[in-house]
């Protein structure tokens, strides 16, 4: 059972109808066990997608042919395997780089933002380089 509560200085209530419904169900003295995440902000999803559009349309050509990079998906691919978010299989005796999820189901809300943020340093270390970490973060909030 999943439910969505709401912090409150009274301990973690309820938020719609139905999952009151849920949680009525239990019994004073069951164990249950619980698993706290804070689910994704679709908003700022949509930041971090402009992040990646604003850089591949702002990197230098010398990158695109360097690293092989002509889309944003490109891109994407890149920053995963430059954060770690990639795991190596083996298939017929030969060796592949699978890259990780970043959907809504793979990462709650917290590991998100940390993945944005480092995001941020790796593009303005490698890609962006000599940009300003304000500007650049000031460009997403426009670039919309």
């Amino acid at each position: 059972m999943d439910i969505y509560c709401r912090v409150t200085e009274q301990g973690l209530v309820p938020m719609y109808d139905s999952d009151l419904e849920e949680k009525r169900r239990l019994k004073i003295g069951d164990t249950v066990l619980c698993k706290i995440s804070r689910p994704r902000n679709y908003e700022f999803h949509k930041k971090f997608f402009a992040l990646v559009r604003l850089t591949y349309e702002n990197l230098p050509e010398r990158l695109h042919y360097m690293l092989s990079i002509w889309s944003e998906e490109d891109l994407l691919t890149c920053l995963k395997l430059d954060l770690g978010l990639a795991t190596t299989v083996y298939h017929g005796g030969k060796e592949f780089i699978k890259t990780g999820s970043i959907s809504f189901a793979a990462m709650d809300n917290s590991e998100f933002e940390n993945f944005y943020q480092r995001t941020i340093d790796v593009i303005l270390n490698k890609y962006l380089r000599g940009t300003d970490k304000q500007a650049l973060l000031e460009e997403i909030v426009n670039f919309k």
